[in-house]
């Protein structure tokens, strides 16, 4: 049996939770390095610890990076996947959806690597690694809003859809309800009409044995008047 598009949508719905999850676990993982930096102010050594923290995440081997690409790009087969039929009351959640998921990857493009990239460097531009730091900081926390954005539409699309499939299947339910109680009305006055012409039936068969008894004894009277 093949599998229809319906049955794949809720892959794609899975492949943009987990990307997003998983986008969010990395930039948690980076909350206790950027808490002393963008947050706090009274850790003399937060932005040393931070920046040594982010040099290690730019020297790792290139597969731990690939894996968090690979990750944002089931991500984005997620979003076309329920993008190549949407429905037409969902789509531009659908939409919505993937830009926002777009705009935390270029966020992430633009900004946490070409950050990293500076922390190996040593190389900032126009201003000092700790204004660098922040900034990769704050990113971070432009991403957060907008996965949580991601997740937030799916699950508004979600239960709409349920909600949706609720109401579809109580009108169902009210339909066939009074589908098989008109189909009942109708068998119950087919059945009175068949009884009363039974017994318009039966009551002319009487009448006529009636009458037929009748003109018998009437003929039985009249030869014994002739007798």
């Amino acid at each position: 049996m093949m599998m229809g598009y319906k049955d794949i949508v809720p892959i794609g719905t899975s492949l943009i939770i987990g990307a997003t999850t998983f986008g969010l676990g990395v930039i948690y993982s980076n909350w206790p390095y950027d808490l002393d930096t963008l947050w706090r102010h009274d850790v003399p050594s937060g932005f040393d610890v931070s920046l040594a923290h982010y040099q290690q995440w730019g020297n790792s081997p290139m597969y731990v990076h690939y894996t968090l690409h690979v990750v944002a790009a089931l991500g984005l087969i997620g979003h076309f996947i329920k993008l190549y039929k949407p429905e037409e009351d969902a789509k531009y959640f659908e939409y919505g959806s993937l830009g926002l998921f777009m705009i935390a990857i270029i966020i992430y493009l633009t900004n946490l690597r070409t950050g990293v990239n500076s922390c190996l460097a040593g190389v900032w531009g126009d201003v000092d690694y700790k204004t660098g730091l922040n900034v990769m900081a704050a990113s971070q926390v432009m991403i957060i809003f907008v996965l949580v954005g991601v997740l937030v539409l799916q699950g508004g699309l979600y239960y709409a859809q349920w909600y949706d499939e609720k109401l579809k299947e109580e009108f169902y339910r009210q339909e066939a309800e009074e589908a098989a109680l008109a189909a009942q009305n109708q068998a119950k006055q087919e059945h009175d009409v068949v009884v009363e012409q039974e017994v318009e039936e039966i009551v002319e068969k009487a009448d006529q044995t009636s009458a037929s008894g009748a003109k018998g004894k009437k003929k039985q009277t009249a030869k014994k008047r002739k007798s």
